[in-house]
């Protein structure tokens, strides 16, 4: 356990095992959404009810994502909240036999309107409609997709964490000939059940700001900081949260019925260090205190909730 006061910083650091616990949506269209994210990204409906759908890996009953049909309209292009949601799978294997079950789908899916002006040429749309790219990251190897609402979704597997270094960092091909042998062709298509929240990478108003808050106030410490995002993490992981501008400073988040991201919590392993978090960061700004949660606004508006692991 390594949550602590930095005696010579001062500065309070959270424990190293803090993890993303899970991530809530606020949709506008929630069977749609619920389609899409069972049929495309695999995952699997834990739990619905007219409201709200809770999902999480193939077999599993832990709870990693959900869905509120709580938005009237979709969010602004331009606004702070979700850039992506990062599904962490627990093998390159897994990873390679997800990625190429994307490619290969040819399923017809439930399409928006956007869609349909942004590929009228196809008589249906297909997954791979929304694949938006893929990056050899050096820690990890990752795709990326959009929802049916424009939300951003990442798939990924890290390396060995011993081998980090070993490669070279940025965004970098994927190694297709490499992958491919690794794959299994004859997938459901399902996330496995080991399946995570690895990370959250937000759109957000202001770096500077925004890296004081969480550094500072929330006590993650800095992996990489650039002029236009940052990457964060407990224990050294390579980012729990992230941050950018890449959609232009100084935006207003979305309204509360309109769509995106409605939280993300972040679980703390015991209560003890539960607690010395709560008071630490209560000082430095106010927070909801709802007993066995608290939750905070970082400068540009995205809720992020602490909870007990």
């Amino acid at each position: 356990m390594v949550q602590r006061i930095d005696d010579k910083q001062g500065k309070f650091v959270l424990d190293e095992a803090t993890q993303v616990g899970s991530v809530i949506l606020k949709v506008k269209d929630l069977e749609r959404q619920i389609e899409f994210y069972e049929n495309v990204v695999g995952l699997e409906l834990l739990e619905k009810n007219t409201q709200q759908a809770k999902f999480g890996g193939k077999g599993s009953r832990k709870v990693i994502f959900e869905l509120e049909k709580t938005a009237e309209k979709l969010q602004p292009t331009k606004s702070t909240g979700l850039f992506h949601t990062a599904f962490l799978l627990p093998s390159r294997e897994a990873f390679a036999t997800k990625f190429f079950e994307i490619l290969r789908n040819k399923e017809t899916i439930n399409s928006p309107i956007e869609q349909e002006s942004r590929f009228p040429h196809f008589e249906r749309f297909i997954p791979i409609a929304r694949l938006d790219s893929a990056s050899d990251h050096g820690y990890s190897e990752a795709f990326y997709l959009y929802d049916i609402e424009g939300n951003g979704i990442e798939i990924y597997a890290d390396r060995d964490r011993g081998d980090w270094d070993k490669y070279p960092g940025g965004s970098n091909p994927l190694n297709f000939k490499e992958l491919a042998p690794l794959a299994d062709f004859d997938t459901d298509g399902k996330l496995p059940t080991e399946t995570i929240i690895g990370h959250v990478h937000l759109r957000v108003a202001n770096i500077e700001e925004s890296v004081d808050f969480y550094i500072n106030t929330l006590g993650f410490e800095e992996q990489e900081i650039i002029d236009t995002a940052f990457f964060i993490s407990a224990g050294g992981y390579h980012h729990h949260l992230a941050g950018n501008v890449w959609s232009g400073e100084g935006l207003q988040k979305a309204a509360e019925n309109e769509s995106g991201l409605k939280e993300v919590r972040l679980k703390i392993p015991t209560t003890e260090l539960f607690e010395t978090a709560k008071n630490y960061i209560k000082q430095q700004i106010q927070i909801q205190d709802l007993g066995t949660e608290f939750a905070v606004e970082d400068p540009s508006g995205n809720r992020i909730v602490f909870e007990i692991a």
